[in-house]
């Protein structure tokens, strides 16, 4: 078999392996319903499956009932009594409203029909879709309709009757901004509520000009909703993987008035009420900063006042507390709740990053204590509760993920596990480990420990392995133990991988995210050879003569990096769509602040630019070491990519070839994730390829 056929057999095995994404518990915690993806190559696109089990004593027996293809469901919520389920539909480029009751199909609204506004949102930044306490109605949000327009100058024919839409003229070349990358032509929010028995869909008046609302809820009462109140002025920043937009929580009710909390300075993240309607909570941290940070957990009485009272539940954490079942912590970082948050006697559920895993937790807003359920080396994630049932997705670097459920007890240290979906490990892999490194730097820095996470072999013959050293994008993001594609077809093809975890990834406390802002390609860079020269040393079965280095977004920009001041250490890198100049980014991105922060300073568009911070960005960019490089390198870059635009690339590109560095470059039609199916493949493969070709050629 040649290595193409080798590589493409295996990328076709592991592409089928299916990715759950929720679940739920519904009609009265006899059926547990899951929503799966998987990739399907023939078609190019990802499958959408919704499973549904039958529950008996909790789990134990469960008996799968059938599984549906619901790719064309773009959102779906039940009531909650469950007797009806909302879905957003697209249906041949139109979105149609859904509304279903025991299984039968009450009532379709095309959407697009009613001229009314533009796109229903379904994103997992801004959408919600929601039905009313009293199941007569049903929240959402889309994009609003702006007005028609035309030429100054067009001639028309004068209609005999009928009457025009108000048309504007002179104003189709107006800019109106979005919120960039994966949120292009997301202008202008509004609120929609269906009403069940009128038949009839209204746009919620009373949101002010400058606000983009998001995540609207119903109180419990259903006489208002709350959500998120994004501040526009004086522009729009990207918001994909960004949690530090200017924000707050705003209530409407169905008379159009508006009122939204007064607080200084904060980025807000999924407000809920809790049950008995009393409490709103939600998450929040200071605007600006470092794009990815920990979080607060917060709440307040309702009904929302202007002045209402902030109670910090679980605060920051710089470093470590310890749990209330004797576990250390290091903070909140997921940026949302499970859909179904809250146990019979109003205690939270959540997940979050954790060093190398995500955990799950519960919380008491009253005493204010946090719990963690179990003690796990995997990535355990809470996915929602019914009756006291936790339903969890848990995750592992050589498994499919496993659908579980825990009865909960008043000591959760003793919850019952059981594992609905099966727990079969991937062929092949069966001498494959993972460990957790902790490792020192002896510097006079404030934070000196970082984390590394070592996948592959146990034992090998001497020098005999690969290995793919792996730093992670952002800069402030985490690499968590979860079986991936792109790692497992390293595995199964004979690599050996550490994924680094560098000062200023989150999960490990605010102060690790703290520290990197100023001296990235520096810090970051001195963590990574920290990190491949400690591995090479603990596993001798590594080969220190084939070692190469892969990164995307910021993890391109740390593996270029190392390649330019490295050139011995590595013999081959691969990047997708890198930060190579951080200065020509900080004027064509979507994220200018990002720029300013990364460099130790602050963004601003008010009075003179500093041109010094121009030259500091150029200073602290790989760019900087191009020359120096030795490595063959391969760039695989979307040309729509709005967060690290293509210009740096063919720079990069460019640069290499003219100091006679080996240098190849894909262009995909495409944004900043290559996302789309038949696009991943292609870069996935033809990564393995070139490292392959390179590592034997060395």
């Amino acid at each position: 078999m040649s290595l193409v056929d080798k590589v493409l057999k295996t990328y076709n095995t592991l592409s089928k392996i299916p990715i759950l994404l929720n679940a739920e518990i519904t009609s009265n915690g006899t059926v547990l319903k899951s929503i799966w993806s998987q990739r399907d190559v023939e078609k190019g696109k990802t499958t959408k499956i919704l499973r549904v089990h039958k529950l008996n004593s909790m789990g134990k027996n469960a008996q799968s009932i059938c599984s549906v293809d619901i790719t064309d469901e773009l959102l779906r919520c039940s009531s909650k009594t469950g007797n009806l389920i909302g879905i957003i539909r697209q249906y041949d480029s139109k979105q149609f409203l859904e509304i279903w009751s025991h299984d039968e199909l009450k009532m379709t609204v095309d959407l697009k029909s009613l001229d009314l506004h533009g796109d229903v949102y379904t994103d997992g930044e801004f959408a919600r879709l929601q039905f009313s306490p009293d199941e007569t109605k049903l929240l959402y949000i889309a994009e609003k309709k702006q007005p028609k327009t035309e030429p100054f100058w067009k001639r028309k024919q004068e209609k005999p009757t009928g009457k025009d839409d108000k048309i504007v003229k002179g104003q189709e070349y107006l800019y109106r901004e979005d919120w960039g990358e994966l949120f292009v032509n997301k202008i202008q929010s509004v609120i929609v509520q269906y009403d069940l028995n009128k038949d009839e869909v209204e746009i919620l008046s009373g949101i002010p000009e400058n606000v983009f609302p998001a995540k609207p809820s119903y109180s419990p009462d259903g006489t208002h909703i709350i959500g998120i109140a994004y501040k526009t002025h004086p522009r729009k920043l990207g918001l994909f993987y960004s949690s530090n937009r200017p924000s707050t929580i705003f209530k409407l009710d169905f008379e159009g008035n508006y009122t939204e909390i007064d607080l200084k300075n904060k980025s807000v993240k999924d407000p809920r009420f809790t049950p008995d309607g009393k409490t709103i909570i939600w998450l929040q941290r200071e605007a600006g900063g470092p794009h990815a940070a920990c979080m607060s957990l917060v709440k307040t009485a309702a009904p929302l006042k202007e002045n209402s009272e902030i109670d910090v539940v679980i605060d920051i954490v710089q470093t470590e507390m310890i749990t209330a079942n004797n576990k250390p912590f290091y903070g909140l970082y997921y940026n949302k709740f499970p859909k179904k948050c809250w146990t019979n006697n109003g205690k939270l559920v959540l997940a979050t990053y954790q060093k190398n895993t995500i955990q799950s937790y519960i919380i008491d807003l009253d005493e204010k204590t946090i719990t963690q359920f179990g003690d796990m080396s995997d990535s355990f994630i809470v996915l929602g509760v019914f009756n006291d049932v936790l339903i969890f997705n848990r995750k592992n670097f050589f498994k499919p993920n496993i659908l579980t459920l825990g009865k909960l007890k008043n000591d959760i240290t003793s919850i019952e596990w059981i594992e609905i979906t099966p727990q079969s490990r991937i062929p092949g892999l069966e001498n494959h480990v993972y460990h957790y490194l902790e490792l020192f730097q002896s510097t006079d820095d404030d934070v000196k420990t970082f984390n590394v996470i070592y996948v592959g072999p146990q034992t090998a013959a001497e020098a005999s392995v690969p290995l793919i050293v792996w730093p992670h994008g952002g800069p402030h993001s985490v690499f968590i133990n979860h079986l991936s594609l792109e790692t497992a077809l390293f595995f199964k093809l004979g690599y050996a991988l550490i994924l680094i975890n560098f000062r200023g990834s989150t999960g490990a406390g605010q102060a690790s995210v703290d520290f990197l802002p100023g001296r990235v390609g520096v810090s970051d860079v001195s963590d990574c050879v920290l990190a491949v020269q400690t591995t090479l040393e603990k596993y001798p079965w590594l080969n220190k003569d084939a070692v190469t280095l892969v990164g995307a977004c910021y993890g391109g920009f740390l593996a270029t990096h190392l390649s330019g001041q490295h050139p011995d250490m590595f013999k081959v890198v691969v990047v997708r769509n890198p930060v190579i100049d951080i200065a020509s980014m900080s004027v064509t991105c979507d994220i200018p602040d990002w720029c300013s922060v990364v460099i130790g300073s602050q963004y601003t568009q008010i009075g003179e630019l500093i041109t010094q911070n121009l030259v500091s960005m150029r200073l602290l960019s790989p760019i900087q070491h191009a020359h120096k490089v030795k490595a063959p390198t391969m760039l695989q870059v979307g040309s729509k990519d709005l967060r690290t635009p293509l210009h740096q690339s063919k720079e990069y590109y460019t640069r290499l070839k003219a100091n006679g560095v080996p240098v190849i470059m894909h262009l995909y039609n495409d944004s900043h994730l290559l996302g789309s199916v038949l696009n991943e493949m292609d870069y996935l493969i033809n990564r393995i390829l070139f490292i392959e070709e390179h590592i034997k050629t060395s």
